[in-house]
């Protein structure tokens, strides 16, 4: 037989829990209790089951739950005396124990956490958490078919301690790699994961190519200077590159030597062709400077 204990817990833990770890909608719809016997539909995302919870003379509760469609729970709901709806939050409190964190908002504001155990005596050797406030087992009130039916009871404010604070974050944090216990070699743990899976993803690492030897330019051959121009050097300008087709070999070292002489600063007196040779002797005897008349 299982025995669940339940606690009220501050507000701000369980939004601080929310935040963290996010929750589910649950909503539940109850009819009226008969001969000891409690019937309710339960809507659990796209889950929706038809339960009905029997209590014996020693009280021991058994429950039975049957599948129904969606679309027939919806109609249930809407035929129900009472209903309830709050949001519901798994948490792990360690050695394979959970609690569930449980916020009303219908029929009104009110947070509860259980722990559900296998028997009494493990019921009774629970060490209660810093962070869990008065416990409310014994109380019909807050069982969750009486506070759908009869609403949600006034526990009054609850106190909330640095303790039960640092207990929530001790609880909350190693999930996202910066707790106090382990939480930044649980992050690097997961890292290295995910690292290992994006490897096989991508398959093996291709081998670069071997690099492709470049032939090395020969170091370009300087002329030394004469002395008298040795700080009037310019630098030569690049001499055009012909075929043997094109030029001759004598008249490509003509151009060559006659390039360097200029580099050097001895350009040498401009060829005169013997056309320019005739216009000029002619225009030497036919041009006579013109007489002007005097009075």
């Amino acid at each position: 037989m299982s025995v669940v204990r339940r606690f009220l817990v501050a507000s701000s833990l369980v939004r601080l829990i929310r935040k963290e770890r996010g929750g589910a909608r649950i909503t539940e719809g109850y009819f009226a209790p008969q001969s000891g016997r409690v019937s309710y539909v339960r809507v659990d995302g796209q889950a929706c089951h038809l339960v009905l919870v029997t209590t014996a003379a020693d009280g021991a509760a058994t429950e039975e739950r049957t599948d129904v469609p969606r679309a027939h729970g919806d109609a249930l709901l809407d035929v129900c005396s009472g209903k309830a709806a709050y949001d519901r939050t798994v948490l792990a409190l360690g050695g394979g124990r959970e609690a569930l964190v449980d916020r009303y908002v219908t029929p009104g504001a009110l947070d509860l956490v259980s722990v559900a155990f296998e028997n009494g005596d493990e019921a009774s050797s629970f060490a209660v958490p810093a962070w869990f406030a008065t416990e409310v087992t014994a109380d019909p009130a807050y069982d969750r078919h009486a506070v759908a039916l009869q609403g949600v009871p006034q526990p009054g404010e609850i106190g909330l301690s640095n303790a039960s604070l640092e207990a929530v974050l001790d609880l909350v944090e190693p999930r996202f790699g910066f707790g106090r216990y382990g939480g930044a070699q649980q992050k690097t743990n997961e890292t290295d994961g995910m690292m290992r899976a994006l490897r096989r993803v991508a398959g093996p690492t291709p081998t670069p190519a071997a690099p492709v030897p470049v032939a090395e330019e020969p170091a370009p051959i300087e002329l030394p200077a004469p002395e008298e121009h040795a700080a009037e050097v310019p630098e030569p300008e690049p001499v055009e590159a012909h075929t043997e087709t094109s030029q001759p070999i004598d008249s490509r070292i003509d151009d060559v030597i006659e390039s360097l002489s200029q580099a050097l600063g001895n350009p040498p007196p401009p060829a005169r062709s013997r056309e320019e040779d005739v216009a000029a002797e002619f225009e030497r005897w036919t041009v006579r400077p013109r007489r002007t008349q005097q009075t």
